[in-house]
């Protein structure tokens, strides 16, 4: 009864944590937008994608190695020093970004700004590792919730009153550090085994261990924000905002597609343990069909009352964009199936295979979006989001069948 208590307080409270999370970026993207205007917005938007990129070179693979280290031959402490020298690498990185691109001063103070904040997340992700590794999600949840909550509501105060967002993002990094000194480090390091010697060579074993997952995430952030590097090169802040505001409902697909997988995981490496391939197509499957139908569903509400409701909460008129909107709102369809198939693919082992995947649609987006772009606009965008999601899906369904048969014949 204890037990069950303490698995639904981890999963509320993480649910809520990692749903507020998600949807950072559209609070500040509303507020942006009322307050300082499309241009700003835009400005925002590329910033905060590139930080994100970034985000993940500062975590390399996130908790994925830490918390499956059962055998805890890896100590936490050679985790926290692998993470600070990732966001070591990371800052290093961001500062050659900002020498050698063609942002002024301006968009680069926001950037570097944005990473900070982005740092101490990462700081605090090696930190949530120990919570969950020692059956305390719940207060990974907490520390989300009243960081985003913070850094919302300072972000917002601050850009109401002087109407600048680097002043704002300056209080969005503090507001961030006060909650990784405050609550996560004091927690975490209650946590933490005795002291024990850092060995090098398990720092290695990190780095080489988990380099294709971070490879993969690194890809698909990539991915997921290649069109907006599109539209800088060649297109206006103005639609850089624009094209921000309708991507951002989609995300609601691939997370949806998390909270119906996230359940099964579990249940579904049991099953191929057991070697009960058959009972994992079936539920694959059933995701797939779930996802589709609540895609069809979002598509149909979306193309009836979106771009109205987006119109409403920015205070913008987006109405020439309805169809871009539809577009990505089908694209992300595609990708939420592709995350199952990943899911799947992880518990038979197949990272590489993944990866191959990533780098062809990485390309794929890339080559498709610089040239639609260039030659049509933004609709370039959202086309190249529709044929590169098809892609992207078509080629994991392809690999996950192909493994599955091969998985039956092994029994």
């Amino acid at each position: 009864m204890i037990k069950d208590k303490k698995l639904a307080k981890n999963f509320i409270w993480n649910t809520i944590g990692s749903t507020l999370v998600s949807f950072n970026s559209l609070f500040f993207l509303i507020i942006i937008t009322r307050i300082n205007g499309m241009k700003e917005a835009g400005i925002f938007t590329i910033t905060y994608a590139t930080s994100s990129i970034f985000y993940i070179i500062a975590t390399y693979s996130g908790r994925n190695c830490q918390i499956t280290d059962i055998k805890r031959k890896i100590t936490d402490r050679e985790y926290i020093v692998t993470r600070i020298i990732n966001c070591a690498i990371m800052a290093l990185i961001v500062v050659l970004y900002c020498i050698l691109n063609n942002y002024d001063a301006h968009k680069n103070t926001i950037l570097i700004l944005l990473c900070i904040w982005r740092g101490f997340e990462a700081f605090s992700e090696v930190f949530y590792g120990v919570m969950q590794k020692n059956d305390e999600l719940y207060k990974v949840g907490i520390s989300q919730i009243v960081r985003g909550i913070l850094g919302i509501i300072a972000f917002f105060i601050i850009d109401k009153i002087t109407h600048n967002v680097v002043i704002s993002c300056v209080g969005l990094c503090i507001a961030s550090m006060i909650v990784f000194l405050c609550y996560d480090l004091p927690q975490a390091i209650k946590l933490l085994p005795p002291k024990t010697k850092i060995q090098k060579e398990n720092i290695k074993t990190i780095y080489k261990k988990e380099f294709f997952l971070f490879a993969n995430g690194f890809l698909v952030m990539y991915l997921l924000n290649a069109p907006k590097y599109a539209i800088e090169n060649y297109l206006t802040e103005d639609i850089q905002a624009a094209f921000g505001i309708i991507l951002m409902p989609a995300s609601i697909l691939p997370l949806f597609a998390q909270f119906v997988v996230a359940p099964l995981i579990s249940k579904l490496t049991n099953l191929y343990k057991q070697r009960e391939i058959i009972k994992m197509q079936t539920i694959e499957r059933k995701s797939i069909y779930t996802i589709i139908g609540f895609g069809i569903v979002a598509c149909m509400i979306g193309y009836i009352v979106g771009i109205p409701v987006l119109n409403l909460i920015y205070k913008v008129d987006l109405t020439k964009y309805r169809m871009d909107f539809m577009m990505i709102l089908f694209a992300y369809i595609f990708y939420a199936m592709g995350y199952v198939e990943t899911m799947i693919l992880t518990i038979y082992r197949k990272i590489k295979e993944q990866f191959y995947v990533y780098v062809t649609s990485c390309v794929t987006i890339c080559v498709v979006a610089y040239y639609l772009v260039n030659k049509i606009g933004a609709k370039g965008a959202s086309i190249a989001y529709v044929i590169t999601m098809i892609i992207y899906c078509v080629l994991l369904i392809f690999i996950t069948y192909h493994q599955t048969k091969k998985e039956k014949k092994i029994g």
